[in-house]
């Protein structure tokens, strides 16, 4: 009998090593195929991220190199330094205004588009294609139809009777006309999600819903919503990080201004490194950055996570 028991646990042994080299091939295999994306990210995520919080520490430029240990130096003349609250604060009204316009035009385009009625693959054609274009090419385009003088806005405008209006060189205009680009450029990554987001709703939730009496917009409150809520959260997160990146159109189309006002951080930090070669202080204001933009998404994540 005991030679049995010996034997039988030698088998289970056995069974039970083949069933954790199993897991471990498979968990090799399975990070196999991650090691790309974790290279790229160390590459050019993670090191540049060291790079330049060593930068700024130290005067450093492109032509000179590194010039001295200065410590926090560059920290310290940041938070004196009028230019980087303007641009702040522009990056941060830009976010306000374009992220939740964009995912309600979104949330609406979706529901909409979500019926497979006729023209809608048309419709969603030409809602995607300003995302396939690139971001140069549309701030041209763009620059063009707002042109004060002959630009395609204002013949709309002049059509309707309303005077010409100056967008792009106006001081109160000129932020809302870049916002309203980018929306138009950036709705359809916000709509294939939701569409992606609402299909992945089971249909008996709302049947049940107007079984029990709920008309369409209780149905849409109290089921669509709370269901879309992790989506919605990767949307609001992932759109904030990239228009906190604002820098082409505001490259392109005017400089930073009129008078600041269009003057993001991100064509800010591209200033003070490229043009006045100090990327330590443009490293430091990189930083900065960084560290704001950890603390705005884990505090948007915290408020719209879901226990769905």
């Amino acid at each position: 009998m005991q030679g049995v028991s010996t034997s039988r646990q030698l088998m289970a042994d056995k069974q039970a090593q083949g069933v954790f080299s199993w897991r471990r091939r498979n968990f090799l295999i399975a990070f196999l195929f991650v090691v790309p994306a974790l290279i790229n990210f160390t590459i050019f995520r993670y090191l540049p991220i060291l790079a330049a919080g060593r930068a700024s520490l130290h005067n450093y430029s492109l032509l000179g190199g590194y010039r001295g240990f200065i410590g926090i130096d560059h920290y310290t003349r940041m938070f004196a330094d009028p230019t980087f609250w303007n641009a702040l604060e522009v990056t941060g009204t830009y976010v306000i205004m374009k992220v939740p316009l964009e995912i309600i035009l979104a949330l609406a385009l979706a529901i909409f588009l979500q019926r497979e009625a006729f023209g809608a693959g048309l419709v969603r054609s030409a809602i995607m294609a300003p995302l396939v274009t690139s971001i140069i090419v549309v701030s041209i385009i763009w620059a063009m139809m707002y042109h004060s003088e002959q630009g395609l806005i204002q013949s709309i405008l002049n059509a309707v009777g309303i005077p010409r209006q100056a967008f792009l060189s106006n001081e109160s205009r000129a932020l809302p006309a870049l916002t309203a680009m980018m929306i138009w450029k950036d709705v359809g990554f916000s709509l294939i999600i939701l569409l992606a987001g609402l299909k992945g709703i089971p249909a008996t939730y709302f049947e049940a819903a107007l079984v029990d009496g709920a008309n369409k917009w209780q149905a849409f409150r109290n089921v669509t919503l709370p269901l879309l809520k992790p989506v919605l959260m990767f949307l609001v997160v992932s759109q904030t990080i990239f228009s906190f990146q604002l820098f082409v159109p505001v490259y392109q189309m005017t400089k930073g201004g009129p008078l600041d006002s269009t003057k993001a951080i991100v064509y800010y930090i591209y200033q003070q490194g490229f043009l006045f070669q100090d990327m330590g202080y443009a490293s430091a204001l990189s930083m900065v950055t960084l560290a704001i933009l950890l603390v705005v998404s884990l505090f948007q994540m915290r408020l719209l996570r879901s226990d769905y």
